[in-house]
């Protein structure tokens, strides 16, 4: 693995996202060994001008450890995902969505870019991005992802564990290379430099969920690795809607991981769509 580097860059006037100031400094971590993958949930917006500095670091986490082993999940959220209402202008897209806002509000995050880790509590600095994730693969998991298929509109689950524990099953739909082939449907990105670019890639956006509860569907793996397995559908008028005609479906993953308040996210794994 190579060496992972960090830089933050101080971002000063009234285009910042928060009044959080980052040092100039180098921090070098030491790769970890993967035990198991970190789920990274990076709480964005189009209007978030240091935002794009949080999203190169998560880049450079997942090109050290892999992106199957640092999933990422955009959740375009707040005050800085809404172009299109706040700024009044009919012709802008914008990314966020209702629940991108309940988990923004319910996760109380006081700045963008925020990011939560597993679960953890938010964290503002990009420069602690390294040494989290790096704690965080070194942990092992009785849970296990036995087989995860997303194809047609529903993802089946298949999961166990080898002891008995209770949490909650997540089921997430992102979405990458928004803007890639058609920069026209103008999801812009105001960048560090005060710029706006119109053909911004956004990666890893988060669509929609799958469970009935915003928060996974409750769930008790019992000791012995028996499966628990479930099938989700795209759910709502909206939500199927837009995977027939918004959403690229070559484009599409299903997110999946499990969760409970105590040991925070204890699995995850990230599924094509199956064409």
């Amino acid at each position: 693995m190579k060496r992972l580097f960090l830089f933050a860059t101080i971002i000063m006037g009234l285009t910042a996202c928060s009044n959080i100031d980052e040092d100039e400094r180098l921090i070098y971590v030491e790769p970890a060994e993967v035990n198991r993958p970190v789920l990274i949930e990076d709480f964005t917006g189009q209007a978030c001008v240091r935002c794009p500095n949080a999203t190169a670091a998560i880049h450079e986490l997942q090109e050290t450890y892999g992106e199957e082993n640092v999933i990422a999940v955009a959740i375009h959220c707040g005050p800085f995902a809404h172009l299109r209402s706040n700024m009044g202008n009919a012709f802008l897209s914008d990314l966020g969505t209702k629940l991108g806002d309940e988990y923004y509000t319910h996760w109380n995050i006081e700045a963008q870019p925020g990011v939560k880790i597993n679960r953890g509590a938010p964290i503002y600095d990009t420069n602690q991005y390294a040494a989290v994730v790096a704690n965080e693969l070194k942990k092992t998991s009785t849970v296990h992802f036995d087989a995860v298929e997303f194809s047609n509109n529903a993802v089946l689950v298949d999961l166990s564990s080898s002891d008995r524990v209770e949490g909650r099953l997540q089921v997430w739909i992102v979405e990458d290379s928004i803007n890639a082939k058609d920069p026209q449907t103008k999801y812009q990105q105001f960048m560090p430099d005060g710029s706006r670019r119109q053909d911004y890639v956004h990666n890893h956006v988060f669509r929609a969920s799958l469970t009935n509860d915003a928060y996974g569907e409750p769930v008790t793996l019992e000791a012995g690795n028996k499966s628990y397995t479930q099938v989700f559908y795209l759910q709502g008028n909206e939500a199927l809607d837009n995977f027939e005609h918004l959403w690229q479906k070559q484009n599409l993953s299903a997110v999946v991981f499990f969760w409970n308040e105590q040991q925070g996210v204890m699995q995850a794994i990230r599924v094509p769509f199956k064409m």
